[in-house]
Protein backbone atom coordinates (compact mmCIF):
# COMPACT_ATOMS: atom_id res chain seq x y z
CA UNK A 1 0.00 0.00 0.00
CA UNK A 2 1.67 3.69 -1.06
CA UNK A 3 1.96 6.27 1.86
CA UNK A 4 -1.19 8.14 1.88
CA UNK A 5 -2.30 11.81 3.85
CA UNK A 6 -5.52 12.24 5.00
CA UNK A 7 -7.40 15.20 3.53
CA UNK A 8 -10.62 16.86 4.98
CA UNK A 9 -13.01 19.05 2.97
CA UNK A 10 -16.51 19.84 1.89
CA UNK A 11 -18.31 16.92 0.45
CA UNK A 12 -19.42 18.08 -2.93
CA UNK A 13 -22.27 16.82 -5.12
CA UNK A 14 -19.42 15.27 -7.47
CA UNK A 15 -18.68 13.31 -4.31
CA UNK A 16 -21.71 11.05 -3.98
CA UNK A 17 -20.93 8.23 -6.54
CA UNK A 18 -17.95 7.56 -3.90
CA UNK A 19 -19.77 8.11 -1.22
CA UNK A 20 -22.89 6.11 -2.39
CA UNK A 21 -20.39 3.47 -2.77
CA UNK A 22 -18.98 3.44 0.54
CA UNK A 23 -22.63 4.02 2.60
CA UNK A 24 -24.13 1.24 0.65
CA UNK A 25 -21.17 -0.85 1.55
CA UNK A 26 -21.27 0.07 5.18
CA UNK A 27 -25.14 -0.11 5.88
CA UNK A 28 -26.21 -1.79 3.66
CA UNK A 29 -30.14 -2.38 3.90
CA UNK A 30 -30.07 0.83 6.53
CA UNK A 31 -28.00 2.99 3.54
CA UNK A 32 -29.20 6.55 2.87
CA UNK A 33 -30.32 6.85 -0.87
CA UNK A 34 -28.44 9.60 -3.50
CA UNK A 35 -31.34 12.11 -2.79
CA UNK A 36 -31.16 12.33 1.10
CA UNK A 37 -27.26 13.06 0.69
CA UNK A 38 -28.68 15.77 -2.23
CA UNK A 39 -31.22 17.63 0.41
CA UNK A 40 -28.57 17.72 2.95
CA UNK A 41 -25.67 18.95 0.82
CA UNK A 42 -27.89 22.24 0.27
CA UNK A 43 -29.22 22.33 3.59
CA UNK A 44 -27.99 25.11 5.34
CA UNK A 45 -28.19 23.10 9.22
CA UNK A 46 -25.98 20.22 7.59
CA UNK A 47 -22.50 19.90 7.41
CA UNK A 48 -21.07 16.96 5.40
CA UNK A 49 -17.81 16.43 5.23
CA UNK A 50 -15.25 14.28 2.68
CA UNK A 51 -12.01 12.23 3.91
CA UNK A 52 -9.83 12.07 0.91
CA UNK A 53 -5.99 10.18 1.18
CA UNK A 54 -3.95 12.37 -0.49
CA UNK A 55 -1.16 10.08 -2.39
CA UNK A 56 1.28 8.86 -4.90
CA UNK A 57 1.76 5.72 -7.42
CA UNK A 58 4.99 5.97 -9.73
CA UNK A 59 5.07 9.48 -9.08
CA UNK A 60 1.79 10.30 -10.11
CA UNK A 61 -1.02 12.11 -7.52
CA UNK A 62 -3.89 10.70 -6.28
CA UNK A 63 -6.62 11.17 -4.50
CA UNK A 64 -9.07 8.82 -2.89
CA UNK A 65 -12.21 9.48 -0.98
CA UNK A 66 -12.01 6.98 1.90
CA UNK A 67 -14.98 8.25 4.06
CA UNK A 68 -17.37 10.95 4.68
CA UNK A 69 -18.91 12.41 8.14
CA UNK A 70 -22.08 14.66 8.32
CA UNK A 71 -23.66 16.51 11.20
CA UNK A 72 -26.80 18.74 11.50
CA UNK A 73 -26.63 22.13 13.44
CA UNK A 74 -29.31 23.96 15.41
CA UNK A 75 -27.67 26.69 17.60
CA UNK A 76 -24.88 25.61 19.64
CA UNK A 77 -25.83 22.06 19.75
CA UNK A 78 -25.41 19.28 16.95
CA UNK A 79 -26.67 15.38 15.82
CA UNK A 80 -23.67 13.56 14.23
CA UNK A 81 -25.59 12.42 10.91
CA UNK A 82 -23.53 9.83 9.50
CA UNK A 83 -20.25 8.91 9.70
CA UNK A 84 -18.49 6.13 7.32
CA UNK A 85 -14.92 5.15 6.40
CA UNK A 86 -14.40 2.49 3.42
CA UNK A 87 -14.27 -1.18 4.61
CA UNK A 88 -10.68 -1.19 2.48
CA UNK A 89 -9.42 1.61 4.84
CA UNK A 90 -11.18 0.47 8.19
CA UNK A 91 -8.91 -0.76 10.68
CA UNK A 92 -6.32 2.21 9.51
CA UNK A 93 -7.54 4.80 12.35
CA UNK A 94 -9.17 6.42 9.77
CA UNK A 95 -12.56 6.63 11.77
CA UNK A 96 -10.66 8.64 14.92
CA UNK A 97 -9.40 11.01 12.59
CA UNK A 98 -12.93 11.76 10.66
CA UNK A 99 -14.34 11.38 13.76
CA UNK A 100 -12.10 13.94 15.73
CA UNK A 101 -11.67 16.21 12.56
CA UNK A 102 -15.63 16.35 12.66
CA UNK A 103 -15.70 17.23 16.51
CA UNK A 104 -12.98 20.41 16.07
CA UNK A 105 -15.49 21.56 12.96
CA UNK A 106 -18.14 21.38 15.21
CA UNK A 107 -16.64 23.50 17.28
CA UNK A 108 -15.20 25.83 14.79
CA UNK A 109 -19.01 26.59 14.39
CA UNK A 110 -19.72 27.30 17.78
CA UNK A 111 -21.47 24.18 18.94
CA UNK A 112 -21.41 22.74 22.44
CA UNK A 113 -23.01 19.51 22.33
CA UNK A 114 -23.28 16.92 19.93
CA UNK A 115 -25.70 13.61 20.22
CA UNK A 116 -25.60 10.80 18.41
CA UNK A 117 -27.29 7.51 17.31
CA UNK A 118 -25.28 3.96 17.15
CA UNK A 119 -27.29 0.50 17.06
CA UNK A 120 -27.23 -1.90 19.79
CA UNK A 121 -25.00 -4.09 18.13
CA UNK A 122 -22.15 -2.08 16.63
CA UNK A 123 -20.20 -2.71 19.41
CA UNK A 124 -16.71 -0.88 17.28
CA UNK A 125 -18.67 2.59 16.57
CA UNK A 126 -19.96 2.55 20.66
CA UNK A 127 -15.98 1.68 21.72
CA UNK A 128 -14.63 4.93 19.10
CA UNK A 129 -17.38 6.85 20.36
CA UNK A 130 -16.75 6.23 24.46
CA UNK A 131 -12.83 6.48 23.87
CA UNK A 132 -13.68 9.95 22.47
CA UNK A 133 -15.85 10.93 25.45
CA UNK A 134 -19.16 10.23 24.41
CA UNK A 135 -21.22 8.55 27.39
CA UNK A 136 -24.77 6.62 26.99
CA UNK A 137 -27.58 9.14 27.49
CA UNK A 138 -30.92 6.82 26.43
CA UNK A 139 -31.89 4.39 24.09
CA UNK A 140 -34.51 4.99 21.09
CA UNK A 141 -36.35 1.70 20.47
CA UNK A 142 -36.94 0.46 17.52
CA UNK A 143 -35.06 3.33 15.67
CA UNK A 144 -33.61 0.89 12.39
CA UNK A 145 -36.20 0.68 9.66
CA UNK A 146 -34.39 -2.34 8.31
CA UNK A 147 -34.30 -4.30 11.17
CA UNK A 148 -36.14 -2.80 13.89
CA UNK A 149 -33.18 -2.72 15.93
CA UNK A 150 -32.61 -0.60 18.68
CA UNK A 151 -30.09 2.65 18.95
CA UNK A 152 -28.25 4.04 22.29
CA UNK A 153 -28.41 7.90 22.36
CA UNK A 154 -24.74 9.14 22.84
CA UNK A 155 -23.86 12.50 23.73
CA UNK A 156 -20.73 14.42 24.45
CA UNK A 157 -19.71 18.17 25.31
CA UNK A 158 -17.01 19.73 23.50
CA UNK A 159 -14.50 21.64 24.83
Amino acid sequence: MSQWTPRLRPMQTSDLSAVLAIEETVFGDDAWSRSVFERDLVNEHATYLALELIGQDAGQPLAELAGYAGFWRLDDEANLMNIAVAPAWQRHGLGEYLLRATLAEMQARGVTSCTLEVRVSNERAQALYRKLGFQVTGRRRRYYQDNGEDALLMARMLD
